[in-house]
């Protein structure tokens, strides 16, 4: 059986430039309603020593590093031992992402499109990957609030044309999380990772990622399905081929909605996506949380996008599901 669960997928402690002490973050991310929360301090895991000792009121933390350097930045997760990040070059990252990959970890690709030099010397994406088959995903979504944010609409174009290329990439958000907000909370968006029996350990945290069971809101959460004529149903991360089948969404209001209901987040939508285009669109109201359709599918990848009100705009992107892939 496979559970969604709530994570913030990178943080920062004081060990690096954040200002957290870990017992600190994690308390913060129990106010938020995560349920586990991803330490990626800058090029270190010191905070880390102690591990599994979480503290009391807390959540689960999953071991990370995020690698800094004068090139881009990469989260790190669940490696079984160190790489050394310090002779890496935009030509070369391939021999890095398969060394990761021998020991065990999986590797994301942090807000690519963040403003490099001066503002953020090496912040920006400029490793030249040639084997995409070892990048597990990317942060399409960066920072709370990621509609003010030109990086996520360049980033959310960019995994669409890496996924029409024909690439199998899961989309995380990242609040980038380094300290105690000032003034009111913000809505960082959250991801939703579907984990084997919904436990919170790094070795299900890895296998999520590496198949593609993800999931990005602001706000509701939904599980999208596909059933086909053979009856076997199928959801995010997965390959199937083409032919008819019926989706079915579950969104579900319930979740952490005391974190996001302040900002006036009302779905009003569903589309469903294929390679960019939109095959359907769907009324969404509460009190029918439940959507179907009957599609025919081509080759490429589908996914879900939910609509709706946030923030005094309307039909704006509040969640959207990692695709499945169709052969």
């Amino acid at each position: 059986m496979i559970a969604y669960k709530c994570f913030e997928m990178h943080t920062h402690t004081l060990h690096s430039d954040g200002d957290f002490t870990l017992t600190e973050l994690c308390a913060r991310a129990a106010d938020f309603l995560y349920d586990a929360v991803a330490v990626t301090d800058h090029n270190t895991m010191s905070a880390l020593d102690g591990l599994p000792a979480i503290p009391v009121g807390g959540v689960p933390v999953i071991p990370g590093i995020e690698w800094t350097t004068y090139y881009g930045h990469m989260v790190v997760l669940g490696a079984d031992e160190y790489v050394d990040w310090r002779f890496a070059r935009p030509e070369t990252i391939d021999e890095y992402t398969q060394a990761i990959k021998n020991v065990g970890g999986v590797i994301g690709i942090a807000h690519p499109f963040e403003f490099g030099s001066p503002l953020c010397t090496g912040c920006y994406w400029d490793f030249k990957v040639q084997n995409w088959e070892a990048i597990d995903y990317i942060e399409v979504w960066s920072d709370p609030f990621p509609h003010s944010k030109l990086k996520n609409h360049l980033a959310f174009n960019w995994w669409n044309s890496l996924l029409n290329e024909g690439h199998h990439l899961a989309a995380t958000a990242g609040w980038d999380w380094h300290g105690l907000e000032k003034g009111k909370p913000p809505l960082p968006p959250a991801t939703w990772l579907g984990l084997r029996e919904g436990r919170i350990d790094t070795a299900n945290v890895r296998e999520a990622l590496e198949r593609g069971r993800s999931f990005v809101t602001l706000g509701p959460f939904a599980e999208l399905s596909l059933t086909g004529e053979n009856g076997q149903s199928y959801g995010p991360g997965e390959t199937i081929v083409t032919g008819n089948y019926r989706l079915e969404l579950r969104v579900d209001e319930s979740r952490r909605r005391k974190v996001w209901s302040p900002f006036g987040i009302a779905a009003k939508t569903i589309r469903l996506v294929h390679r960019g285009t939109v095959l359907a669109i769907l009324p969404y109201h509460p009190e029918s949380p439940v959507l179907t359709a009957d599609l025919k599918l081509k080759p490429g990848w589908l996914r879900v996008e939910g609509y709706g009100d946030y923030m005094g705009a309307e039909d704006k992107l509040l969640f959207f599901s990692s695709p499945i892939y169709i052969a």
